[in-house]
């Protein structure tokens, strides 16, 4: 009889890979860990674009107190410019005959301020050809110009606007923020017997009173998508602003501040340059000075 000598030394055949079983284990850990993971992961991008927000906004700030080097110490003018002398938005009504407290273009003949973002653009470095409004509008649209006043947490980019008068308006402009209309605009029936009108030195309490804040544009019945809280009042803060939108969201507009962008948290520029995240409570909106403070 024939020995094999080889058939001691073989070893039976034994697969070294997962079983089905196996391999489902580890997909279903996999998948527990990943939901595990998730909201801190989304909590970590949201803090990341919040982060982002604030940094737009201090750079703003920065931008508005280069405006007031350059032009006699007036930020930038921004609102609905009502009872003005001749009803028009132009140097001498704003009191600047000499063109030295704002950035002006010529709007089919006439002489205009630019939009605010517009004058802040200008301070940051950023070009804008100013002889005609298709021109201005033109350049307004450039990404670019844009990412300087544009949320990363806003879900959709939406325009407005910031200048107005009587019977004009100003091009739309793209911004993730509404502008203070109480210390930068011109109305002549305001309560404050020396409103500020821009001036910075003017405004009493800067650590309290808004130079811009997160927000949407508001729809009224006498003015189209406005990126400047009303401020009927002279103790006005966004509290009041957000109760203005609920008693009468036809006239006021009802949109205006932000609520879940961040959470409801709101970031604000205060005019002395600091970004504060305010909780949108009556407790935390009360602190933001619109008319309040100023």
């Amino acid at each position: 009889m024939l020995h094999d000598s080889h058939s001691s030394d073989v070893a039976p055949f034994r697969s070294t890979g997962f079983s089905l079983v196996e391999l489902l284990v580890v997909i279903g850990i996999i998948a527990l860990l990943i939901a595990m993971l998730m909201p801190a992961l989304t909590t970590v991008n949201e803090q990341a674009k919040n982060l982002q927000c604030q940094t737009l906004l201090r750079s703003m700030g920065q931008a508005a107190y280069v405006h007031v080097n350059d032009h006699n110490g007036y930020l930038p003018t921004a609102g609905r410019h009502w009872d003005l002398p001749g009803d028009a938005a132009d140097p001498e009504a704003l009191g600047d005959n000499r063109s030295m407290r704002y950035t002006y273009y010529t709007d089919n003949g006439k002489i205009r301020p630019v939009p605010v973002t517009v004058a802040l653009g200008i301070e940051i470095g950023v070009k804008f050809r100013l002889g005609s409004r298709e021109n201005l509008e033109a350049d307004m649209q450039r990404e670019g110009f844009r990412k300087h006043f544009t949320c990363p947490s806003q879900l959709v980019a939406m325009s407005g606007v910031t200048q107005a008068d009587s019977d004009w308006i100003a091009p739309h402009e793209w911004s993730s923020y509404l502008f203070n209309e109480a210390i930068l605009g011109h109305r002549e029936k305001d309560t404050n017997p020396d409103p500020p009108r821009g001036k910075l030195t003017k405004i009493k309490t800067p650590t309290v009173v808004m130079f811009a804040t997160d927000g949407r544009p508001r729809e009224s019945l006498l003015f189209h998508r406005l990126l400047v809280p009303d401020s009927p009042g002279g103790r006005d803060t966004l509290w009041s602003f957000y109760l203005l939108g609920l008693r009468d969201p036809i006239n006021f507009g009802s949109e205006g501040l932000d609520f879940l962008r961040h959470r409801y948290r709101t970031n604000v520029l205060f005019v002395d340059g600091h970004v504060e995240a305010v909780p949108m409570t009556e407790a935390g909106l009360s602190t933001v000075g619109v008319s309040s403070g100023r």
